[in-house]
């Protein structure tokens, strides 16, 4: 493993990137934060001074021209994602992009096709995939101790939030895509790519809104191309949610009791092939700040990242489908 430094730059100071990236890449002994970029130059100032960024920009194109900036972190909203991905890749700097991946997958497979043609490593902050309750998960699913995989059922909500996690720029379809599709749903879709390792192959939604309005409801039936089917409650709306996922199998099941929201903790149960029942308790850790040290480490080491742009894409491709599905009442097909 080599000891080389990451320089880092972060593009938008949000809450997320106060709360949990920014902290998440000093954490990480490898990293070094050299730039924030905010709109207004007194935030930009406030968060470099709270970070110890070395400059504090208010134009992402000149911290793009900083040699010492490596690696891009992205957390600005979800429409702005493309352009400033296309620019990272141009300038030739690694990119860690928050979710959403884009606005559409026009966009999306052209921040993949960008970063291959300038040879640079896309991340994406899918942060469930370094939870340790989901990778025990995918661990015993693979073990074959509950057989193959058939249904899962799986809910997740922060819940009742009144106007939910929709308000600023969150209600503009034309800034953020979708509503909690996008805002909580994707975590979940791919932390069940990330389990299955299996593709969705057909998918039907109903959202509790009309064409362009965000949703705060949506209902899904996924099909994977291993054949196991998943049922999805996403929502800003239950005041009391379980934030429960059941996996059944063949042989046995999995339970995870309160551990589909990643700033939560909770149990996970699991009845093997012999009928024996193991429960394991999964506190909340930071998992923004896991997934950035992963990707982190990823790029150190010199292999390809995981969440990947191509992560992303797969994202993008499946909640597209989802709005289809709702808006036009039809079940829809995903390409192979």
């Amino acid at each position: 493993m080599t000891t080389k430094t990451l320089g880092w730059g972060l593009i938008g100071t949000g809450k997320i990137a106060d709360d949990r990236i920014l902290p998440g890449i000093n954490a990480f002994k490898g990293n070094k934060l050299v730039a924030v970029v905010s709109r207004e130059q007194s935030r930009a100032d406030a968060f470099a001074r709270k970070f110890g960024a070395q400059h504090a920009y208010t134009n992402y194109a000149d911290m793009l021209a900083n040699p010492d900036v490596q690696v891009v972190a992205i957390h600005t909203p979800n429409s702005l994602h493309c352009e400033e991905v296309l620019a990272a890749a141009r300038a030739g700097k690694h990119i860690f992009c928050d979710k959403p991946m884009a606005t559409s997958v026009a966009d999306a497979e052209r921040m993949v096709a960008a970063c291959e043609k300038a040879g640079v490593q896309l991340g994406m902050n899918f942060h469930n995939r370094s939870m340790p309750c989901f990778i025990e998960t995918k661990r015993i699913v693979e073990s074959g101790a509950i057989g193959e995989v058939t249904v899962i059922e799986l809910e997740a909500s922060p819940g009742n939030r009144p106007g939910g996690t929709l308000s600023s720029w969150r209600v503009d379809p034309l800034m953020s895509g979708l509503g909690t599709t996008m805002s909580i749903g994707v975590h979940v879709y791919d932390i069940l790519r990330y389990i299955m390792s299996s593709e969705v192959e057909l998918v039907s939604s109903i959202f509790d809104t009309p064409r362009n309005v965000m949703e705060q409801t949506n209902m899904s039936t996924l099909r994977f191309t291993n054949g196991a089917v998943a049922q999805i409650n996403v929502n800003e709306k239950s005041p009391l949610p379980y934030n429960d996922f059941v996996i059944h199998g063949t042989k046995g099941r999995i339970t995870g009791r309160g551990l589909t929201r990643s700033r939560a903790g909770g149990v996970l149960e699991v009845v093997d092939g012999d009928g024996k029942t193991n429960t394991q308790e999964f506190p909340a850790i930071n998992a923004h700040g896991a997934c950035v040290a992963a990707f982190s480490q990823q790029l150190l080491d010199g292999v390809p990242v995981t969440p990947s742009g191509i992560d992303g894409l797969r994202s993008m491709q499946l909640t597209e489908a989802m709005a289809t599905s709702a808006w036009d009442g039809i079940h829809v097909r995903l390409a192979s």
